[in-house]
């Protein structure tokens, strides 16, 4: 029996992304700048049903997307970490 390939979660995870959580909307917005503001790189994907926490929310078929909302993921910036730039300083 062939092994199952990874889930799209399982790819961005060993690719250093960490999940964070599910948004729509203005709050949406809102996380991006917010965590982009501290350096990190962001990561949207298309929230599916499956995604959602409340079981009793699914529907029928848990791989359909929920438009307009996705499950936010971050990592550090490519380089974070290895010495600040000038223009990075704070003083």
């Amino acid at each position: 029996m062939p092994a199952e390939s990874p889930s799209r979660e399982d790819e961005l995870l060993q690719q250093g992304w960490t999940k964070r959580f599910l948004a729509g909307g203005s709050r949406l917005k809102e996380a991006t700048e917010s965590y982009e503001s501290m350096g990190l790189e962001v990561h949207l994907e298309p929230a599916r049903a499956e995604d959602l926490a409340c079981s009793e929310c699914h529907p029928q078929q848990p791989s359909t997307t929920i438009e307009g909302w996705y499950v936010i993921y971050t990592r550090p910036r490519e380089g974070a970490g290895k010495g600040s730039k000038p223009d990075e300083e704070l003083w």
